[in-house]
C-alpha cells in the first residue's frame, strides 16, 4: 500500500516538475522571439528619429484601469442630482 502511495507522489511531482519546464520553455522562447524582433527592428533604424512614420500609440486600455472619457460627466451629474 505504501509502496503504491510513493508511485504516485513520485509520478505526480514529476509531472509537475515537467509542467514547469514547459512553461518554464515557453516563456523563454516567447522572451527570445521578442528581443529577436527587437534587434531587427533596431538594425532597421527603428529606433532613430525621422525616419519613417511613428508607430501608432493605443490610447486607453483594455484592463479597466485607464481613465474613461465618461466618469467626469457622471459625476457632474451626480452632484448637480443630489444639491
Amino acid at each position: 500500500m505504501i509502496e503504491m502511495f510513493a508511485f504516485v507522489l513520485i509520478a505526480a511531482f514529476a509531472l509537475a516538475g515537467l509542467a514547469t519546464v514547459l512553461v518554464l520553455a515557453d516563456s523563454g522562447l516567447r522572451w527570445w522571439s521578442a528581443f529577436g524582433m527587437l534587434r531587427q527592428r533596431m538594425k532597421q533604424g527603428y529606433s532613430t528619429a525621422g525616419v519613417g512614420p511613428r508607430p501608432a500609440v493605443v490610447t486607453g486600455s483594455a484592463n479597466g484601469f485607464g481613465r474613461q472619457a465618461r466618469a467626469y460627466p457622471v459625476i457632474r451629474q451626480a452632484m448637480q442630482r443630489a444639491a
